[in-house]
């Protein structure tokens, strides 16, 4: 009797320890289990909210980029001619919803521009309705420091967007330690968990690094600094618009570094990048505020120079040919064994159909400085 109920009781001890390792393991399960569905159901669909698939046009849509774009769409539609009743109420009302969509309290509270930008906003309202004719070019002068405001508040936006994406990032990388740490038994559920979870993280990491990336560079030459072809076209097409729509002639420079292939094969790729890059600099300050070069391709610059006819553009041509030549970087190819820049500049005319039509012409140009002695610019009064 004794015996029995000693190995009874060994039953029981050994069936209390099972329960105990079933418990435990149950809980550990449980434990993971609780873990994966606080990562699917709220930690991951909130950082797919901010952070979704790079390049989407919904994802992050501000509500002061749909107040810059109501103040564009507004002198868009009053820069319309004829200007009819309907066309200037659509005008009017374009401004109001910029207005309704500045006017926002996080904005009055932490940007110092914001308030002035709503003064003037609603003064050109008022002015728009009264009896006072109100010309183009004054309504222009009052809108621009508001969209000016309303972009650098979307620039900040973004640079709060970019803080918290990094925020994300920590966020992952504090939440694995402790998925680690509380799944310290290895087990198979757990181990395939961490592995699902460690490549979750990555990919996230990856997206997160990818839309920063490319928010930042997706316009930007990553040799030189300056603004790439795609930015180019871009502010081509923007600038012809403007032309077409009543706005000053602009002018482009389409430049070409002499001989440099021949520098290159002679001294490598590595001193060909360092002479790019500083005949960029010297260039860039040559130019105007609201002037822009490109790099446009290989040794070829595109330089956009906006509200410039061409007897305007002119010196600043000049001056960026002489710029070059006076870094007097060696190129024993060149007849003046120094590095120079070739140009062709063309302006904008009423005969364009398209911001290519200029293009075309400045490149030309530029064909006809490259054959007739390179180191020079040529314009359209001097075509052959």
């Amino acid at each position: 009797m004794d015996d029995s109920t000693d190995q009874g009781g060994r039953v029981n001890l050994l069936q209390n320890r099972l329960s105990w390792w079933l418990w435990l393991a149950t809980l550990s399960f449980g434990v993971v289990a609780a873990w994966v569905v606080y990562e699917v159901r709220w930690f991951y669909p909130d950082l797919q909210r901010h952070f979704g698939p790079v390049g989407d046009p919904q994802v992050g849509r501000q509500i002061i980029t749909r107040s810059r774009e109501y103040l564009q769409n507004g002198l868009t539609i009053l820069a319309s001619e004829p200007l009819d009743k309907e066309q200037f109420e659509d005008g009017y009302f374009q401004f109001e919803l910029a207005y309704s969509f500045l006017n926002v309290g996080l904005y009055l509270e932490r940007y110092d521009c914001t308030e002035p930008s709503l003064n003037q906003l609603g003064q050109l309202l008022d002015r728009l309705t009264s009896p006072t004719t109100t010309d183009l070019a004054s309504v222009v002068r009052t809108v621009n420091p508001v969209i000016q405001c309303a972009t650098s508040i979307e620039q900040h936006q973004w640079e709060l967007r970019q803080t918290r994406a990094l925020h994300m990032a920590e966020r992952l990388d504090r939440s694995q330690r402790w998925f680690l740490t509380v799944t310290g038994i290895a087990y198979s559920m757990g181990v395939l968990f961490l592995v699902f979870y460690e490549l979750q993280r990555r990919r996230t990491n990856r997206s997160l690094k990818s839309q920063v990336s490319w928010m930042e560079k997706a316009l930007e030459d990553a040799l030189t600094g300056a603004q790439n072809r795609r930015a180019f076209d871009q502010d081509l097409q923007r600038h012809f618009k403007r032309f077409k729509k009543g706005g000053d002639s602009f002018s482009l420079l389409m430049c070409d570094l002499d001989y440099f292939k021949a520098y290159n094969d002679q001294f490598g790729h590595t001193r060909g990048d360092e002479a790019l890059q500083q005949v960029v600099e010297v260039i860039t300050q040559t130019l105007r505020p609201g002037d822009q070069v490109y790099r446009y391709g290989g040794e070829e610059l595109a330089i956009l120079l906006p509200n410039t006819r061409q007897k305007e553009a002119r010196p600043i041509a000049d001056r960026a040919i002489t710029a070059v030549r006076r870094l007097d970087i060696g190129n024993p190819a060149s007849p003046l064994k120094t590095l120079t820049l070739s140009a062709g500049l063309a302006t904008s005319g009423d005969n364009d159909t398209t911001g290519e039509d200029v293009l075309n012409r400045a490149d030309s140009l530029l064909y006809q400085v490259k054959v007739s002695g390179k180191d020079a610019v040529i314009d359209e009064s001097q075509s052959e």
